[in-house]
């Protein structure tokens, strides 16, 4: 199996519609993890650019290269163990969560993404899926895959899992 068509996250159903989840292990400390998935200029190398306040009750945009400029805001944040957003998709305030933990002589990472309808989660897992690995690469300090190309390897392999749920 192609390593771009290996899925990372899982899916499943909750009762406020679907959850994506992806469970990392990091080579880096939990700080400096963290500071790559909150800092803003981290962010933007791996992610997208954000703008606004990354603080609880903070109001932020993410600013992604098609245009999409979704308006969140940080539900609450303990630094450096979790971090919560509201991203409305829709008329759906999707939720974020990361969580942060020492695991051996690196880092875990727990992401959440909450209440997507069946509809939209294929893409956005396989969205994150691409995210992920451009966090990996990050950390890693090495070239990221093509976003569009993982994007489009893993989509369809998203989807079928969703209808298997």
């Amino acid at each position: 199996m192609s390593e771009l068509t290996q899925v990372l996250g899982r899916i499943e159903r909750a009762a406020d519609g679907v959850t994506v989840v992806f469970d990392r292990h990091y080579a880096t400390g939990r700080d400096d993890l963290w500071q790559a998935c909150t800092d803003p200029g981290r962010l933007a190398r791996w992610f997208a650019p954000v703008s606004g306040q990354l603080r609880p009750g903070g109001d932020f945009t993410i600013h992604f290269g098609d245009g999409d400029t979704p308006p969140c805001r940080v539900v609450s944040c303990n630094a450096p163990e979790r971090l919560v957003w509201e991203w409305p998709i829709a008329e759906v305030a999707t939720v974020v969560t990361a969580e942060f933990a020492t695991d051996g002589e690196g880092s875990r990472l727990v992401l959440r993404h909450t209440r997507l309808t069946p509809r939209q989660a294929a893409g956005y897992v396989a969205g994150w899926d691409a995210y992920v690995r451009s966090l990996d690469a990050h950390v890693d300090g090495i070239q990221a895959p093509d976003w569009d190309t993982t994007w489009n390897a893993l989509h369809a392999r998203y989807a079928e899992a969703l209808h298997g749920l």
